[in-house]
């Protein structure tokens, strides 16, 4: 059961992902490693617009719908064992979810799973500790299209979870409108996600170690933390190898979104030019980040280019592994 070929599908408010992976689980390690077969990820934005009348919008619908066709045509040219695929933010939000993924059904033969801000954060800490030794204790940060996913974990079990209401895509659409960005919108993002991380400062404090040698470490996944550690290297295209396991610190965060939030997209263009789709919400993602990393006393995080899919087949594994 071992070889067994799993598929995970990740329906996300910017980003739809498909992963076909065997998984392995070293039981002297107590840990799991994955080996790709097939990847891939389209931005349809699927989120796009929600915020203004609770309902996706048919354009990013029908992208979306493409995407997934995509991916199960793929998926047909593989032995696969078992799929799941599940859907966040957006479609928790949407007022018209179950039409769209009756279509997608009746399309695809998919049936897609919406799960739970705290179920998706509980997903990707499987995820985001792939290939990477699991810390004494760790705050572990997922920052999505639609929300941003914190654990809290120790020894890599989660112990506090919480997903907030901080996407990329919606505060772009918010405060982003303009181009380059008003100041003042800028003022009023860096307000509003103060707002939204106070109330989780207490009791994810409360749990940090204070034993100096076994501090706690801050680890990120998705699409803003891995950009963010290719910008900071320099890279000229998205390589795996060199962005897995890097450290990305508070300094060169603040530098980043200093030279990014201001300018408009063209001048944007030329500081990330291999993601022209991220040029409007790596601005809203950056400052995430370097609130969360304020305020909760990181000097750096350890970027994970694992997180949902790779929890998703983890997860299957030991289903089909019992």
């Amino acid at each position: 059961m071992n070889n067994k070929t799993l598929a995970a599908i990740d329906i996300g408010t910017n980003t739809l992902r498909l992963l076909i992976a065997t998984v392995r689980f070293n039981p002297e390690k107590q840990s799991y490693s994955i080996k790709e077969i097939f990847s891939e990820r389209i931005i349809t934005r699927l989120g796009g617009g929600l915020s203004g009348n609770g309902l996706l919008k048919k354009k990013a619908m029908s992208k979306s719908l493409s995407a997934l066709k995509r991916f199960s045509s793929v998926l047909s040219r593989y032995d696969v064992y078992k799929t799941r695929a599940v859907a966040t933010s957006a479609l928790r939000e949407a007022g018209n979810s179950k039409e769209f993924l009756a279509e997608v059904k009746g399309a695809t033969g998919l049936a897609v799973k919406i799960i739970s801000g705290e179920e998706e954060a509980r997903i990707a800490a499987s995820g985001m500790l792939i290939d990477i030794a699991a810390p004494e204790t760790a705050l572990m940060v997922d920052i999505g299209g639609g929300s941003t996913e914190l654990i809290f974990a120790k020894q890599g079990k989660p112990v506090l979870v919480k997903s907030l209401n901080l996407g990329v895509v919606y505060l772009a659409g918010r405060f982003m409108k303009h181009d380059p960005p008003f100041k003042e919108d800028l003022i009023g993002m860096d307000r509003y996600i103060s707002e939204k991380i106070g109330p989780i400062v207490t009791p994810y404090s409360e749990l940090k170690t204070q034993d100096p040698e076994l501090k706690t470490v801050l680890i990120g996944t998705a699409g803003t933390v891995t950009t963010l550690s290719a910008v900071a290297k320099g890279l000229a295209k998205f390589e795996h190898n060199k962005i897995h396991k890097s450290r990305l610190t508070l300094d060169k965060v603040k530098k980043i979104y200093s030279d990014i939030a201001p300018v408009s997209s063209r001048e944007r263009a030329g500081l990330v030019p291999f993601e022209p789709s991220r040029l409007d919400i790596i601005v809203p993602g950056t400052l995430i980040l370097l609130k969360l990393m304020e305020t909760f006393g990181f000097r750096e995080i350890i970027v994970s280019n694992h997180g949902l899919r790779e929890g998703i087949l983890v997860e299957l594994h030991k289903k089909i592994m019992k």
